[in-house]
């Protein structure tokens, strides 16, 4: 075992603890059906690179669904114009994740993990500006999220279409991130 693979198996252990993902957790669960078919055809180390498409996965249903629910229920124009770049942009970022996991042979979860669907639940119980100020919050702090895990796979990744795939969503996860920023300021001023 190289130094290198063992640095990323405690990675890999580190955020699935972090992130407290469950046995039956989506994300876990596609993330190990990856390593697997890996490890099958010989290449080992990529339990990281696994674990990050599926959270990929996950992480841009979760925008997507988010941006569905405050173009229906969101009572602040800015509001809805921020989920509408939001989920617009988050199904571009959808595609790029299939189109990588088709041709990289990764596994991707096809519902969100368990930390995505418990911060869907807690913004859809929100009403009215309640509602608003809930789904800018999770934006931020989603975005805020995304944009070091795409900054340490952009740097990190093993596979080049990984490492490529990261490195060219950074403007835009930056771009998401400062706006969710500079709405949720003007909202919290109500």
């Amino acid at each position: 075992m190289t130094a290198r693979f063992t640095v990323y198996a405690a990675a890999v252990l580190l955020l699935l603890s972090a992130t407290g993902c469950s046995g039956d957790d989506s994300i876990r669960q596609a993330a190990q059906q990856s390593t697997q078919q890996f490890e099958a055809a010989g290449v080992q180390g990529m339990e990281n690179d696994a674990l990050f498409m599926a959270e990929a996965a996950s992480a841009n249903m979760l925008q997507v669904q988010l941006g569905e629910m405050a173009l229906e229920r969101a009572v602040s124009p800015e509001v809805k114009e921020m989920a509408q770049e939001m989920t617009a942009g988050h199904r571009r970022v959808m595609e790029d994740v299939e189109s990588i996991a088709v041709e990289g042979d990764f596994v991707l979860p096809t519902t969100l993990g368990a930390n995505h669907q418990q911060v869907y639940d807690e913004v859809s119980k929100e009403t009215g500006i309640g509602f608003d100020l809930a789904y800018i919050k999770r934006i931020r702090e989603e975005h805020d999220q995304l944009l070091k895990r795409y900054e340490d796979m952009a740097e990190n990744g093993i596979a080049l279409e990984v490492k490529q795939f990261a490195s060219k969503q950074l403007p835009l996860l930056r771009e998401h991130l400062q706006e969710a920023e500079t709405l949720e300021d003007r909202l919290s001023d109500i």
